[in-house]
């Protein structure tokens, strides 16, 4: 369990693809990968702490933005990657769990996840 304050920067996504609905319209259409809003969410376990901008018409965003916050307790560090639907449901496109205590352990606070 960790209880303390989280610094988070998130730096860039790289290949993301377009959620499943779009991919196969789009496969019918006889296009590649539609360009997607995207945006990241940062949950400890059950509890949302922050979310970035939306980055829009890319599959390589970049944000670079940094999120501080206190948790208490929290075993589990998510991420998610939606896309920003303007008119419907924003759309999941990736998610990544990391385990506290795996961070704690990392010589580096600098490091790549894989989704």
């Amino acid at each position: 369990m960790f209880t303390g304050t989280l610094r988070m920067q998130v730096c860039e996504a790289t290949g993301l693809r377009s959620p499943d609905s779009s991919k196969r319209n789009n496969t019918i259409l006889g296009s590649s990968d539609q360009l997607i809003d995207a945006y990241v969410t940062i949950d400890a376990d059950d509890e949302h702490i922050d979310r970035s901008t939306t980055r829009p018409k890319t599959l390589d965003p970049v944000w670079n933005e940094t999120f501080v916050h206190e948790v208490h307790d929290a075993s589990n560090l998510t991420i998610s990657v939606f896309h920003d639907a303007s008119l419907a449901l924003d759309k999941f496109v990736a998610k990544c769990k990391i385990c506290f205590d795996d961070l704690m352990d990392k010589e580096s606070s600098d490091f790549w996840v894989s989704f």
